[in-house]
């Protein structure tokens, strides 16, 4: 079935015949009609995924072991309705379990986020207590002063220490004394 529109007066009667000539209201739009015991009395193989939910509709249990392993969304619909047909007992239990899970993943996901964050502030901390300025790694720190520890070895001038290592005349002096 498509969708047709006529263009015509809208205080007239329109008459609902399907004509040839008409226009298709859309093409992004197609409705298909299956009649499950036609379809039934075909008995199509469950290979594609069209057939494989048709089965799953109809509910023959022969058809649906096919298609269950063949289509892992199929596989996931029956465990869905196998949840739902479970006598009450089972489905609390069934439910608290899937809370429990969600409220295990949600506490780990928190942890973790928290972990992190601490974990960044004591890095920052850290590396103020270094003399790392913001947005700099300590390792970028580290081979910047290593970098200038060579060039003091090499008695190069404080200048171009600063220059080449990006490090300040206070840094290169401490590096100097521990030296």
């Amino acid at each position: 079935a498509h969708m047709k529109f006529e263009k015509g007066d809208p205080e007239t009667y329109v008459d609902m015949g399907y004509e040839k000539d008409e226009e298709l209201a859309t093409d992004d739009l197609e409705m298909i009609f299956i009649e499950l015991p036609k379809f039934i009395k075909k008995n199509p193989d469950a290979n594609n995924s069209l057939y494989q939910w048709l089965w799953l509709l109809a509910g023959r249990e022969d058809k649906v072991n096919m298609a269950n392993k063949k289509l892992k969304e199929v596989k996931k619909a029956m465990e869905v309705i196998d949840e739902m047909s479970a006598d009450p007992k089972e489905w609390e239990m069934y439910e608290s379990r899937r809370k429990a899970i969600i409220n295990y993943n949600s506490g780990m996901a928190t942890a973790r986020r928290e972990g992190l964050e601490e974990g960044e502030k004591r890095g920052v901390a850290r590396g103020e207590k270094i003399g790392i300025t913001k947005g700099e790694k300590i390792g970028e720190k580290k081979a910047k002063e290593e970098t200038a520890r060579k060039m003091i070895k090499l008695e190069m001038p404080i200048e171009q220490i600063m220059e080449i290592s990006g490090l300040s005349k206070e840094e290169i002096e401490r590096l100097k004394n521990l030296e």
